[in-house]
């Protein structure tokens, strides 16, 4: 079995400073960046791994960091675990994953991430238990919530700037012509932001609000197909030259449903999503959707669980991109029929 003290002596460094940069302290008493990377790097090329018991026993980092993700089958959370993946192998951490499908599932996955000797806890995703996160904090862990939520004592928040990015999409509708705008969302947090932030955006340029074409649904793997459904349904002869779904998820189900009803995109509605997941460039019509600051956010959060465990709660947002695909078009460019 491979133990410190064969990597400083392949090295020729002293033990104590390759524990202390397994241990992630060795910057404290001066090591540089490079001597970090190398006694890393050997490690990893000897397949060292430390013993968890013993390292627990000595209350020293065990270099683990819990992930907790909201929802497992939304592709907007494949691209952040890969991206908190890359930051821990890069720093020497690994990650312990679990699901937050509920409020019911909540009991079984965190009671066991709970046993675990952890360095931090991030969680990716809204609308999270507080009871657990009142736990773990109880532990002394540095937790950061990856998404919007509710502020809860010494948990930090890294979010989208959700009021820039209702602006641009509302200010690319607008140069395009399009007055008469609808909502679809699945009554999550984020979605009650998104149609909230719309609404007083539309109030602010001028633009009339009707409230029949603004539809928020409990989510689901359908929502986005029902909602436009229900927006169709409510809207009859007087249809929206526009809409925007809270998220790219929702717009793929409302583009089926408004295939379905024999309207098109963009000729008879223009259509936007957020996230900027994998498949909106894949979408026939290609999505317009805002690119969401993932690598940003997830950076951000990572930093201030490794380099500031112990500072004050806070809440940092990021600004989305805009990426303008063939789902918009131009009010009164053609109708299909």
């Amino acid at each position: 079995m491979i133990t410190q003290k064969d990597i400083a002596r392949k090295l020729g460094i002293s033990p104590s400073l390759v524990s202390r940069a397994l241990c992630g302290t060795a910057r404290d008493i001066g090591a540089s960046e490079e001597t970090v990377r190398r006694i890393r790097e050997e490690a990893q090329r000897l397949n060292y791994a430390p013993n968890a018991a013993a390292l627990t026993l000595r209350g020293a980092k065990s270099m683990t960091i819990g992930i907790v993700i909201k929802d497992f089958e939304d592709p907007f959370f494949g691209g952040m675990i890969g991206r908190l993946q890359e930051l821990a192998r890069e720093n020497g951490f690994s990650l312990l994953l679990t699901g937050c499908p509920g409020v019911e599932g909540w009991d079984a996955d965190m009671a066991s991430l709970l046993r675990y000797q952890l360095d931090a806890l991030i969680i990716c995703g809204s609308d999270v238990c507080a009871p657990w996160i009142r736990a773990f904090s109880k532990k002394g862990l540095p937790i950061v919530q990856i998404g919007e939520g509710k502020n809860y004592p010494g948990v930090s928040r890294v979010e989208m700037d959700e009021e820039h990015g209702m602006a641009l999409l509302l200010d690319l509708l607008q140069s395009l012509g399009h007055q008469h705008i609808g909502f679809i969302g699945g009554g999550t947090t984020p979605h009650k932001i998104r149609m909230h932030s719309l609404k007083r955006l539309m109030v602010k340029s001028g633009l009339p609000i009707n409230s029949k074409i603004f539809v928020s649904l409990s989510a689901g793997r359908d929502t986005g197909e029902l909602a436009m459904g229900t927006l169709l349904d409510r809207a009859g002869k007087k249809l929206p030259s526009a809409v925007i779904a809270a998220d790219d998820s929702m717009a793929q189900g409302a583009l089926r449903r408004l295939h379905e009803a024999g309207l098109s995109v963009p000729l008879d509605i223009s259509l936007t999503g957020i996230d900027d997941i994998p498949s909106a460039r894949l979408m026939v019509p290609s999505l317009t959707s805002l690119k969401s600051p993932i690598d940003k956010m997830v950076r951000a959060a990572f930093k201030l669980v490794v380099e500031s465990p112990g500072g004050k709660a806070c809440v940092l947002r990021f600004k989305p991109e805009l990426i303008k695909r063939e789902s918009c078009a131009r009010f009164g460019g053609g109708k299909s029929k």
